[in-house]
């Protein structure tokens, strides 16, 4: 009996346990994680992957529904990964910008930072030796705005007579402190306040037209700025830091006569205020600390204390704030002098009102 012969078939796909069946069951597994992956990290991404996972498993059981779910599953694994990889990367781009500051921002950052300066050869000895003794800066200059800066330079501790006449007295000023170099300018009060008040205009001219809230404003802002403690000058620092070590009645000695040569005043201004340091500085490197404008302190204005006293800050309370060294306005000289206070109302913002920045030091 001859019989035909045998001729192997390809089993069908979509018998149980065909070959196909086992491998498209796992693609499709692995369309519905990364499905669901993408789903959390990619929204639609990662619904057309788990909605392509889904139907290829249901097509598994189907007369050739192998073949078809194994490329639905494929495309769905390939939608959902693709998927989540964009989004992965689209993360990292956008952590990275996050994290890494822009060029103005750095800048703007680096301009607030304070650059301390070491000690050179133009500096007192008492404030070399209060730089090496405290273990802090000679000067200190930092930007307060574009291409403007502000410099301050060491005021050493120590003491003092301070006032005239019956009104003398001992004070000691405990810890060094920083002072500005020359008077705020309007360049400075515009970049920190974003206005300029002054009567007499000129960006390097000392701003004017300030009353005393304006001022501690100003420090108060540039406090936060610079991350240091910027404030006005007690009225002790204030006459110390003008003596720098003299008792005459100026910072120079007693003749008056010798004023134009130190300071701006009634009679060598023009009635109009000046640049900053274009006179000469006193023995601590301080500029204009006699004329141009007058400069508000901390303290409220009152008598002076009877007797020696360490740091003093003046009367708790009052009605008007001291103020100090004289201005363009003033025809008397003896107004410019060391000792020579005046005391007006803290809102007043008169045209010869400027101020002086102090900086407490950690």
């Amino acid at each position: 009996m001859i019989t035909a012969p045998v001729v192997p078939t390809r089993p069908s796909p979509d018998a149980t346990g065909a070959p196909g069946t086992a491998k498209t069951a796992g693609l499709a597994i692995a369309s519905l994680v990364a499905g669901i992956l993408g789903l959390c990290t990619a929204g639609l991404g990662g619904i057309a992957g788990l909605i392509l996972g889904i139907v290829a498993l249901k097509r598994i059981g189907r007369s050739g529904g192998a073949l078809r779910g194994r490329g639905l599953a494929i495309a769905g694994l390939i939608v959902s990964v693709c998927t989540v990889l964009v989004w992965m990367l689209a993360a990292v781009v956008v952590g990275v910008l996050l994290l890494k500051p822009s060029g103005k921002m750095h800048e703007e950052v680096e301009s607030m930072a304070p650059v301390f300066k070491p000690m050179r050869g133009d500096y007192s000895p008492s404030q070399r030796d209060a730089s090496s003794r405290y273990g802090v800066p000679a000067t200190m200059e930092f930007d307060v705005g574009p291409g403007v800066t502000m410099k301050m330079i060491l005021i050493p501790p120590g003491k003092f007579t301070r006032g005239e006449g019956p009104n003398r007295h001992e004070v000691t000023i405990s810890k060094p402190l920083l002072m500005g170099v020359t008077e705020v300018t309007q360049a400075q009060y515009q970049a920190v306040m974003g206005t300029n008040p002054s009567w007499y205009k000129g960006a390097t001219n000392p701003v004017d037209g300030v009353s005393w809230n304006d001022a501690t404003e100003f420090c108060k802002k540039l406090s936060e700025k610079t991350h240091q403690i910027v404030r006005l000058p007690t009225d002790a620092e204030w006459e110390y830091a003008c003596r720098a070590g003299a008792q005459t009645a100026y910072f120079f000695g007693d003749d008056p006569s010798a004023l134009g040569d130190y300071a701006w005043t009634y009679g060598n201004s023009g009635w109009t205020t000046h640049p900053v340091g274009q006179k000469k500085p006193n023995a601590w490197g301080l500029y204009d600390m006699h004329g141009n404008v007058w400069e508000w302190c901390a303290d409220w204005f009152g008598e002076d204390p009877k007797g020696a006293v360490t740091d003093p800050s003046g009367p708790a309370t009052g009605t008007l704030r001291v103020q100090r060294g004289g201005s363009v306005c003033n025809p008397d000289d003896d107004a410019l002098s060391n000792a020579v206070r005046a005391g007006n109302s803290p809102r007043s913002p008169l045209s010869c009102n400027g101020f002086r920045c102090a900086m407490t030091l950690p």
